[in-house]
């Protein structure tokens, strides 16, 4: 079994999460705390809510639950497959190293106390369109301002993180060239691409929906809609009543922009971290050095994947192609039996030909005058054919036209008969 892959029954996995943080065994297991939480809930297993390790470091004192039996050998096997541990040793020690930079970064100036970005003079020449877009956009009601379509990277963020952005991106983009990776606006996000694998992500800023507290201004709007849908409906002018709107005016909720900026991975990918935001202590500038080494992990992991649904895919069609010989190996043999039986069954008739023959009574001529001659010179010349027909020549000579033996045989498989289908339909 892979270092790449751990099997755990119920009752192991059970034990292990009860025993130390979910974030430290995904991080032993390599993968997401989020993935090893959906695998509990998907074996039932019970895991441990998000405050218990806080109040058990507190010095409370709080006894795991019963663990539960299920008649499921199905449940009962639990098979977790880590991502990072499919990746080469220095892929790992440089995602490590990352993290490791990224956990000492944190420790560093508050979010609160970064100064604002400068204004940039020159944006990276892979993000001008974008910068551009963002600098000149006009904010919708809620403040946000997008970079999204030909050119661009998809950006949504409010008018006030725009300069933000615009320096965020630009230095992203020169820490990727450095690697010798190109960002490409990709119209609704960004990605690198190395050869045929490639990696997309986005940069958004975080929002909450607040119910939305009319104005002075939107209520008086409303109260004259009222009194004129009212009044037409006292003069009972419903073609006007029916024009009029009726609706409020103004949205249910607000959608607030918290200022936290968000990088994230468009797709999911098994093991791997998928966001990096703002946090009290942190600012998403501060893991450049983890970022850039995810998207390099992530290539590396796609590659090895890509490869693997290759050889895959080879083994696939090769596998069909050995299934093709030997189903035209089991149609030869069924024509090389069929000509053998009608070999033995023209001998056969041939033997009872002659066998008859010779009962016959010397006195009989063959004669076409009469029913017995005709007949005997009948039996003669089929018995003639019966002979020719049966000889090693004539033989030889079907084979050749039936190809039942070849001398090189294009049907001959190496690897021997190819193991039967899962699925014979």
């Amino acid at each position: 079994m892979s270092d790449a892959v751990r099997i755990f029954t119920r009752r192991e996995l059970f034990d292990l999460v009860w025993s130390k943080p979910t974030q430290t065994i995904a991080q032993e297991l390599g993968i997401s705390d989020r993935g090893l939480a959906k695998i509990c809930i998907r074996h039932d297993v019970p895991n441990p809510s998000r405050g218990y390790w806080a109040r058990i470091r507190a010095g409370q004192k709080i006894p795991p639950p019963l663990f539960r039996e299920i008649n499921n050998p199905a449940l009962d096997r639990i098979q977790i497959v880590s991502a990072v541990g499919n990746l080469p040793d220095e892929t790992r020690e440089m995602l490590q190293k990352a993290k490791a930079e990224s956990a000492e970064q944190k420790k560093g100036v508050p979010k609160n106390l970064i100064d604002p970005a400068e204004p940039l003079k020159k944006p990276h020449r892979f993000i001008t369109a974008t910068a551009k877009e963002l600098l000149k956009a006009k904010p919708d009601r809620w403040g946000a301002i997008s970079a999204v379509g030909d050119g661009m990277c998809g950006v949504t963020v409010h008018k006030n993180r725009a300069q933000r952005t615009v320096t965020f991106l630009h230095a992203l983009t020169t820490k990727l060239e450095a690697d010798k990776l190109l960002l490409q606006p990709n119209g609704n996000n960004m990605m690198v691409t190395v050869g045929s694998d490639k990696v997309s992500f986005t940069l958004i800023e975080r929002t909450q929906r607040q119910k939305h507290i009319p104005t002075k201004e939107e209520e008086a709007l409303y109260n004259q809609q009222q009194i004129r849908r009212q009044r037409a409906a006292d003069r009972q002018n419903w073609e006007l009543y029916r024009t009029l709107p009726y609706e409020k005016p103004w949205p249910d909720h607000d959608i607030i922009y918290t200022g936290e900026l968000i990088f994230q991975f468009v797709a999911w990918h098994n093991g791997f971290r998928k966001t990096w935001s703002d946090g009290k202590m942190q600012s998403v500038e501060s893991m450049f050095e983890s970022i850039v080494a995810c998207i390099k992990a992530i290539l590396i992991f796609e590659k090895e994947r890509r490869q693997q649904r290759e050889d895959d895919e080879r083994k696939r069609v090769d596998l069909e192609r050995r299934y093709g010989l030997a189903k035209k190996r089991k149609e030869r043999e069924d024509r090389r039996v069929a000509y053998l039986r009608e070999l033995v069954q023209l001998q056969r008739e041939a033997g009872e030909i002659r066998a008859w023959l010779a009962t016959v009574p010397h006195g009989a001529e063959e004669e076409s005058s009469t029913e017995l001659g005709r007949m005997l010179i009948w039996a003669n010349e089929r018995l003639l054919d019966l002979d020719e027909r049966t000889t090693i020549k004539a033989a030889a000579t079907q084979f050749e036209e039936l190809a039942l033996f070849p001398e090189v045989d294009d049907l001959h498989d190496p690897l021997g008969e190819p193991p039967a289908r899962r699925y014979p339909w």
